[in-house]
């Protein structure tokens, strides 16, 4: 009986507490003034693009920067706005703490492929279907080149980006995607002195699939540089041209 007590006394401590802290932080005090930011970001991805010194660069040149601000005047919604305004960022979230700071936590897009289309434009495709510009960032990424029109490229291939990036093999030995006049998609393994015609972005890891499978079973037996064009274009084929020679197997 008595720990029952004593566990219902904890948690209406518990909650009186936290609907302290909700108002007091929600509502402070007349005239207090934030006294700095804590920025943290989510960069689990490591790719650099946004730091602490962009953030407070960006909120100053957006005239959203919150330090020496009355606290009950920022718009922290205003801020997260702001913020995910920026390229670079998918998302933001701002509150105030207990030490009269407003809190910053950015998590930034992550870019999978670095695209250079028929007209030199340059620019990433990013994990949520979108592009990104390539800025003064320089990221190790696989490269996409060829026919890919900036404005639909997100749409068309953030699928295909995800499905080999994603794979630990894949993401090791593709070097170079690459976009024909005709749109049709064709792979470039690092080191090796072949080309994996894929076809269209339909089915991709079924096609990456049979192409492990003849790496592993048939070119470690033939020999990494016996073909010339492997084909994965047909559903349940794998069509592998010879080197100097029209002969398929």
């Amino acid at each position: 009986m008595f720990k029952t007590l004593f566990k219902i006394f904890i948690l209406i401590g518990v909650a009186a507490y936290l609907v302290f802290a909700i108002v007091t932080f929600s509502h402070p005090a007349e005239g207090q003034e934030c006294k700095g930011l804590d920025i943290v970001v989510d960069d689990s991805h490591n790719t650099g693009f946004v730091g602490e010194n962009e953030i407070r660069e960006w909120l100053v040149s957006h005239k959203k920067f919150p330090e020496g601000e009355k606290l009950a005047e920022i718009d922290l919604a205003a801020m997260e706005a702001v913020l995910e305004e920026n390229p670079y960022i998918d998302k933001a979230l701002c509150y105030a703490t207990a030490e009269d700071k407003v809190a910053i936590r950015v998590t930034p897009r992550i870019p999978l492929l670095h695209v250079i289309n028929q007209k030199g434009e340059d620019f990433y495709i990013d994990n949520q279907g979108g592009t990104m510009p390539r800025g003064h960032h320089t990221v190790d990424l696989i490269v996409m080149t060829g026919n890919v029109p900036r404005s639909t490229a997100g749409k068309l291939y953030s699928g295909l980006a995800r499905t080999i990036t994603s794979d630990p093999r894949w993401s090791k030995q593709i070097q170079e995607i690459h976009v024909d006049a005709s749109g049709e998609i064709e792979l470039t393994p690092a080191g090796m002195n072949h080309t994996v015609v894929l076809g269209d972005t339909s089915k991709v890891a079924d096609k990456l699939s049979r192409l492990a499978t003849f790496y592993d079973e048939g070119l470690t037996k033939a020999g990494w540089n016996t073909y010339k064009t492997i084909n994965l274009k047909f559903d349940d084929q794998v069509i592998a041209t010879r080197q100097l020679s029209s002969q398929k197997d």
